[in-house]
């Protein structure tokens, strides 16, 4: 008797789980509640690692929340910046573009590798990165003045004069910009009194 009741209570358990495609609205946000705790805990931990220098757990935990949240463009950006800081250029590199591929629509990962390339004086590589970053509405002065630096170490001195006076336009008060607009703007003259 005991064992049909079991066997019935499955049943209708499965019938009833079964018959309802959706969870209730209760189940749904308990579930939500859970997943947003444990992200939270996840951070936590990460940045307990990160402060105690066991840095390859940060970075195994910051794996694991690019997984949980695969459109948190500072936890990938971090954790690419960090295997780079270790010697682990290609996988930096793969994590970067993994990222820009989850998050095609925003600036931030094409600055931060473009931003790695520029800083290894890999112009040529960083250049595609920078003008798609810059190709965004929201793109802060700092990545037109990056963008800016390697038109001129690619020696494109009038790209550079242009993404120089982008970033004037976009902060005005900002004190480096003239100069850089004057060393580039004497470049060009120069350039010119040789042709």
């Amino acid at each position: 008797m005991r064992n049909l009741l079991l066997i019935v209570g499955c049943a209708l358990l499965l019938g009833y789980s079964g018959a309802q495609t959706k969870p209730l609205e209760a189940v749904q946000r308990k579930l939500s509640a859970i997943r947003e705790l444990t992200e939270y805990r996840l951070v936590q931990l990460a940045d307990e690692y990160w402060h105690d220098g066991a840095h390859y757990k940060t970075m195994a935990l910051m794996f694991v929340l690019m997984e949980y949240d695969p459109h948190d463009v500072e936890n990938i950006g971090s954790l690419a910046w960090l295997l780079d800081g270790y010697g682990e250029h290609a996988r930096a590199i793969q994590v970067y573009q993994r990222g820009i591929r989850l998050n095609p629509n925003r600036y931030d990962l094409y600055y931060d590798l473009g931003y790695a390339y520029f800083n290894k004086r890999q112009y040529e590589q960083a250049l595609p990165y920078l003008e798609k970053a810059t190709s965004f509405n929201n793109a802060p002065q700092f990545v037109w003045k990056t963008l800016a630096h390697c038109y001129e170490r690619l020696g494109r001195l009038q790209q550079s004069l242009q993404a120089w006076q982008k970033a004037k336009q976009l902060d005005p008060s900002d004190g480096a910009v003239e100069p850089n607009l004057q060393r580039v703007r004497k470049k060009l003259e120069e350039e010119r009194a040789l042709q």
